[in-house]
């Protein structure tokens, strides 16, 4: 942002004005699941509730205060401040501050109140404001009772990607505390920042990797790329190992995929609820130094309750993540885990686990696909995904990254959000790429070709690494 731009022109979009690109993500609930823990609040327990969810998240929240943050010396007096070319901010109905991307919120308390003062505005017609453009900045909001939250962003992203991004921050708030704590900490008038003060990080994180991770921008979770007799050795070693109240079985490393495995009737989870819990153990160092034992609410299982998650780290990348909907079965979930790791060292999986971990990245030379620069490829049936990393002429620049993953976005969210019907084919050029785009009921695919490159070659090359991708079953979970 800067501080002396001044403002040409000024656009503002509310609700009532395109009815059809309201598309918001209501949270899934799973009303089956009765043994799922749904704490409330009383006004009275408001302290026991802080002092809880500080401690679950990470031993160094515990300390008095909140940790020092980076730029927290910042503010709108600050000309570094408005250097930054994306803010994100959360604040209640009523203007007061919760979270700054940049800066202390305490200082941006004024700053604050002008933009619940433009919500408000429009609210005051029974509408609801989306997004203002204004000059090269867009102030993109989304209202959550009882919060607001709000990007402003010089970056040339689609409103609908920036809005996805403000929906992600919002459902790891609801992770911690739940939709109706949450609302319970506002009607008993309690400052929302002390229970959200160990999770700077958690949030600071988040905003980053929904910036530059491609499984988040296609809406599904990256896969480990390993041999599928590996991966279906795991899976069954995860399956036959269970109990009563387990609900799920994750295996994953950073954060990618490695297998999974659903034991009860109950819906899956969502790729957003997996990204928060990848982001929680990403995030935490304490959790590779022990196996750690943690209330947490996915909002797109259930928004008002938490289950439990186990998690312990196997080997130096790889975690395993067992979810529980009862509080008191930790022993239990640590018996399944010695059960699953004595199971993989006797099918002899660990060495080949290991060594696919260190291995996991792939360039598209390993694709044998002519003149390929970059892919993403989605699997639209499981919300699986995959893709290469950068190789040359974007493995040389950051800012070469940066480009390809915002032309991503516009591409993406060009094919997935017509006014009309999406897009089934997609093709576009331009001086520095030809990207290619597939869209069927199973799969997306996006494919990065040279500029130089003939329309005929496009179409082969494009038709051979949709080949690859089928027959390759170790770069996703089938």
């Amino acid at each position: 942002m800067s501080e002396t731009t001044k403002t040409t022109t000024t656009t503002t979009t509310t609700s009532s004005d395109n009815n059809n690109n309201n598309n918001n993500n209501n949270s899934e609930i799973d009303n089956s699941t009765d043994n799922l823990e749904q704490p409330t609040i009383e006004s009275g327990d408001i302290e026991d509730l802080s002092n809880y969810i500080l401690s679950k998240i990470d031993e160094s929240s515990t300390v008095t205060g909140r940790p020092a943050r980076k730029y927290s010396e910042q503010d709108t007096s600050t000309p570094e401040w408005f250097q930054h070319k994306k803010h994100f901010f959360i604040l209640s109905f009523s203007g007061k501050p919760i979270y700054s991307r940049y800066g202390d919120e305490v200082a941006l308390n004024t700053f604050m109140a002008s933009l619940s003062a433009m919500s408000s505005f429009v609210e005051s017609s029974n509408d609801e404001l989306r997004y203002i453009t204004a000059g090269k900045y867009q102030f993109v909001f989304i209202q959550k009772n009882p919060l607001n939250l709000v990007c402003i962003a010089n970056t040339g992203e689609p409103y609908q990607m920036i809005k996805q991004q403000l929906e992600y921050i919002h459902a790891l708030i609801i992770s911690v505390l739940t939709q109706s704590n949450i609302k319970a900490v506002f009607e008993a008038k309690y400052d929302l920042r002390d229970l959200l003060g160990g999770t700077d990080k958690y949030l600071d994180n988040f905003i980053h990797q929904t910036n530059s991770d491609f499984s988040i921008l296609l809406n599904s979770v990256n896969c480990l790329r390993l041999n599928n007799n590996i991966r279906n050795s795991i899976t069954n070693i995860l399956s036959n190992r269970k109990c009563d109240s387990l609900l799920f079985s994750y295996l994953i490393s950073g954060n990618k995929l490695i297998s999974t495995v659903k034991h009860k009737k109950t819906p899956s989870l969502k790729s957003q609820d997996i990204h928060i819990v990848m982001n929680y153990v990403l995030s935490t160092s304490s959790f590779r130094e022990s196996e750690s034992w943690i209330p947490i609410c996915l909002p797109n299982y259930n928004d008002s309750g938490f289950l439990h998650l186990y998690i312990c780290y196997l080997y130096t990348d790889v975690c395993l993540l067992l979810f529980s909907n009862q509080a008191e079965s930790f022993y239990q979930m640590n018996e399944i885990k010695t059960l699953i790791s004595k199971d993989l060292d006797q099918e002899s999986i660990v060495d080949e686990l290991n060594r696919a971990v260190a291995l996991h990245d792939y360039t598209t030379a390993f694709t044998e696909v002519p003149n390929l620069l970059h892919f993403l490829y989605k699997n639209r049936n499981s919300n699986y995904s995959t893709y290469p990393v950068f190789s040359p002429p974007y493995s040389i620049h950051k800012k070469e990254k940066k480009r390809l993953f915002r032309l991503y976005q516009h591409i993406i969210n060009h094919v997935n959000n017509s006014s009309n019907k999406p897009h089934k084919y997609y093709y576009h050029t331009s001086a520095t790429e030809t990207i290619i785009v597939a869209i069927s009921n199973h799969h997306e695919l996006y494919a990065t070709f040279s500029p130089l490159e003939t329309k005929k070659n496009v179409f082969e090359s494009f038709t051979f690494l949709l080949q690859w991708i089928t027959k390759d079953n170790s770069i996703i979970i089938q």
